[in-house]
C-alpha cells in the first residue's frame, strides 16, 4: 500500500493537493460607479433586479435622485455597465468630479 507521504512525493499530487487549499489568486473588489437615466422608482426597481442576478456583485446602492449606481464587488466594469444598459436606462461611466444634474441645478439657481 502506498503511503499518504510517496503520494505527495508525486509532483503532480502536490501541486493538486496544495491547489486544492489554497486559491491562486483571491477575488479583487472593486467599485464601479454608472450614471444611469432613470426618472422613477420602477427605474430603480429594475436597475436593482439586474445587478440582484449579476455573479459577483456584493453591494450596490441605487440614488434616483442622482442617477447614480454605485456596485461593489468581484465584477468587471464594462460587464456592470451592459448589464444595467439591459434594462433599456441610457447608462454611462460616472465622470469623476463631474457634478450631477441635480446638484448642477442646486448651484445654478
Amino acid at each position: 500500500m502506498v503511503g499518504w507521504n510517496l503520494l505527495c512525493a508525486s509532483p503532480i499530487l502536490r501541486s493538486r493537493h496544495q491547489a486544492s487549499r489554497f486559491a491562486p489568486f483571491p477575488p479583487m473588489s472593486q467599485t464601479v460607479v454608472l450614471k444611469v437615466g432613470m426618472s422613477c422608482e420602477g427605474c430603480v426597481g429594475a436597475v436593482k433586479r439586474v445587478l440582484t442576478k449579476m455573479e459577483g456583485v456584493e453591494s450596490f446602492d441605487v440614488d434616483l435622485k442622482e442617477q447614480k449606481v454605485t456596485v461593489k464587488g468581484d465584477v468587471k466594469p464594462e460587464a456592470v455597465l451592459q448589464t444595467v444598459s439591459k434594462t433599456g436606462k441610457k447608462t454611462s461611466f460616472w465622470e469623476e468630479g463631474a457634478p450631477s444634474d441635480a446638484s448642477a441645478a442646486a448651484t445654478t439657481a
